[in-house]
């Protein structure tokens, strides 16, 4: 079994007479037997890591702003992911012992712009703009530095139109407008030593969605 001791403390708070949300927290937790998933090029296999400890600060918030239909939201986190220091027995994850863990980014951001307004008595528009950023880190399982993916931020927007009540509402919408590409897990090539391979990111990708209520 994996363990986990967490301890918090955080404060959420209202001010400008409700339009403005503001939360922040500082955490720590221990894990004992963390389970790592790991990929050996032809097999996964889960193995028990003595220990992982994680600490570090959020803070969010979320402002209805004094232009009418106009929100703004945005989030930062400092986490420090780390494996203890405890020898492993396996030669494939020496890197391991004190290091930041995989799929662990030190700083991640987020921020968002949403804007709706009316047209007309029965109709409304609403645009929406979202960045998220993830500082570098390392998508293998063993921590090879070949599989490390430096720093990037994904840019999304939406723009919509639809009647008011909900019944119906038309969006065009794009994902990854900057078309990063980047890693999101990173392995060793089957049956190939020395060689690596890696899933990316979705890139840039557009649509339309309609959706109906009745």
């Amino acid at each position: 079994g994996e363990f986990v001791d967490s301890f918090e403390l955080g404060a959420k708070s209202t001010l400008m007479d409700g339009n403005l949300l503001l939360n922040g927290a500082l955490f720590y937790q221990k894990y004992s037997d963390f389970q790592l998933n790991s990929f050996l090029g032809t097999s996964y296999v889960v193995r028990s890591m003595p220990e992982v400890t994680s600490k570090g600060v959020e803070v969010d918030a979320l402002w209805q702003t004094g232009l009418q239909g106009l929100m703004l939201q945005g989030g930062i986190t400092y986490a420090q992911t780390r494996y203890g220091e405890d020898l492993l027995p396996d030669a494939d994850l020496f890197l391991l012992p004190g290091n930041e863990i995989s799929f662990a980014p030190l700083w991640s951001a987020s921020a968002a712009l949403t804007y709706a307004w009316d047209l007309g008595n029965t109709l409304e528009g609403r645009f929406h703009l979202s960045a998220k950023y993830l500082s570098d880190h390392n998508t293998g399982s063993d921590l090879d530095p070949q599989k490390a993916q430096p720093g990037y931020t994904l840019v999304n927007a939406r723009l919509g139109l639809g009647r008011q009540d909900k019944a119906w509402s038309v969006e065009l919408w794009g994902q990854n407008l900057t078309d990063r590409t980047y890693r999101q897990v990173g392995f060793d090539a089957p049956i190939q030593p020395g060689n690596w391979n890696a899933f990316l990111g979705a890139p840039r990708t557009y649509g339309m969605t309609l959706r109906l209520q009745y």
